[in-house]
């Protein structure tokens, strides 16, 4: 019931959901405030491939995709390279430098947990580099209230977390890769879509609830303009 209610919402939206199979999930919390996610997949799922990948793609500006299903999303990767669409890669999952998917992002974003697993070091600049050898275009890691470092060929720089009372964190690592990819889709800068991503992150953690306490673009714009 509770996906139904998520897939009505985005339908709401206006998200296209028609692609979407079944998944039951749940988070669960306990005094401390510390969180548990459970997910049941169906024992399908993992071995599932898209059928038509292209199809996928129509009227996409930009794609987002992260590597819990990488077998999946690897063709759709593929084919959104093929036609010139910015991959934005969520890794926060450990995997292996070596992945292939890793080579299909032109946005490639690791967790700081997964990116020091990935490389073997502790040290995110220095990890971050290694990742840089194996990834293709933009490479960045995140890391809380420690912000966002980044790699762009010999560039690099460094987008400072928005200072905020953190009420709750859930989410926020979504709203900042959702914030990002729709940033690019928009034509804006790598150094803009950043900037706007942490302020819509940084805004989900002032306010209780995940998907519901995503915030409206209107108060990113002037968190940024403020």
């Amino acid at each position: 019931m509770a996906a139904q209610r998520v897939v009505e919402g985005l339908t709401q939206a206006g998200v296209h959901t028609d692609a979407l199979g079944d998944d039951e999930h749940g988070i669960f919390i306990d005094p401390a405030g510390e969180r548990l996610l459970t997910t049941r997949r169906s024992q399908g799922l993992a071995p599932a491939r898209p059928r038509q990948p292209d199809r996928l793609l129509q009227d996409v500006d930009a794609l987002l995709a992260d590597n819990h299903f990488p077998g999946f999303v690897l063709p759709i990767c593929a084919a959104a390279r093929a036609s010139n669409i910015p991959v934005v890669l969520d890794i926060d999952k450990p995997t292996e430098l070596s992945d292939p998917l890793l080579a299909l992002g032109s946005h490639t974003i690791f967790s700081a947990e997964a990116l020091r697993a990935a490389s073997g070091i502790d040290q995110l600049e220095a990890a971050l580099d290694r990742a840089a050898k194996y990834c293709r275009g933009f490479v960045a890691v995140t890391d809380g209230i420690h912000g966002v470092l980044w790699l762009a060929g010999k560039a690099r720089g460094h987008q400072a977390a928005w200072t905020v009372t953190a009420i709750d964190t859930l989410a926020a690592g979504d709203v900042f890769y959702g914030a990002f990819a729709l940033a690019l889709a928009e034509d804006r800068t790598e150094n803009e879509a950043l900037r706007f991503a942490s302020a819509a992150a940084a805004l989900k953690c002032t306010r209780f609830g995940g998907i519901v306490g995503t915030p409206m673009r209107t108060e990113v714009e002037q968190l940024l303009n403020e």
